[in-house]
């Protein structure tokens, strides 16, 4: 049985079984093994196998924190 991973984030590269993915969460970044087989791609959610884990990434924007510059903040 494979590990599962449930995580928030983006897939950077375009899945591709034989490749690794580079998923993009919280300014990290996750490298996995090769994908075996894509599971499931939709617009919001893809689930994938790798060499050793099933991946459930769900893909709505991760939040981040923006920084205003400093000469912004005197705009008002």
């Amino acid at each position: 049985m494979k590990k599962e991973v449930n995580i928030n984030g983006k897939i950077v590269f375009p899945l591709q079984e034989g490749n690794r993915a580079v998923i993009s969460t919280g300014g990290n970044f996750i490298y996995t093994s090769p994908v075996v087989e894509i599971l499931e791609d939709k617009t919001d959610f893809v689930c994938f196998e790798t060499m050793n884990s099933v991946y459930k990434v769900c893909l709505q924007p991760v939040p981040i924190r923006a920084v205003i510059p400093p000469f912004l903040k005197m705009c008002a």
